[in-house]
């Protein structure tokens, strides 16, 4: 017990977990027109679609869909617009084309929170483009996402 008169100067400390290291897969980003043909987002942009909004909001660890690609990059958005501050997803995606159309399978792995994105995490602007560069070299990946940021691993 701290001595009379100190016991209002006590002050709590949040404790983190152990930093969580990941293992970014950025080679997209070597590609001649990867700036070229991006553009930063200050952040996730709501999509107007009011069933992947509602979707991408009650979404739970464990469902699982498979989207188009432009609509799964929608629902993510929404996904994380949705979260509490400092929290982020992982999901692990199967990327697919069929006839001409890119589809994304996808599974919510986990909800994590206080998340603390790698120094390689990239802007939203360069989700499509991402996506479709892993889709013909990498098509099964996790990816995670946060406040402004998304990160790829390979799986």
């Amino acid at each position: 017990m701290p001595p009379p008169g100190i016991q209002n100067m006590l002050i709590p400390i949040r404790s983190k977990k152990e930093m969580q290291t990941y293992n970014v897969d950025v080679a997209y980003l070597q590609e001649e027109d990867a700036f070229d043909v991006n553009h930063l987002l200050p952040n996730w942009l709501p999509s107007a679609n009011i069933f992947l909004q509602r979707s991408a909001s009650l979404a739970k660890v464990g469902v699982s869909g498979s989207l188009s690609q432009l609509d799964f990059n929608h629902w993510l958005s929404d996904l994380v617009l949705s979260l509490p501050a400092h929290n982020g997803v992982s999901l692990d995606l199967s990327l697919t084309e069929s006839q001409g159309v890119a589809k994304v399978d996808f599974s919510l792995v986990d909800r994590i929170t206080n998340i603390d994105p790698p120094i390689e995490a990239d802007n939203p602007g360069f989700l499509n483009y991402a996506l479709t560069w892993f889709r013909s070299r990498r098509p099964n990946v996790r990816i995670y996402a946060t406040e402004g940021l998304f990160w790829i691993e390979g799986v």
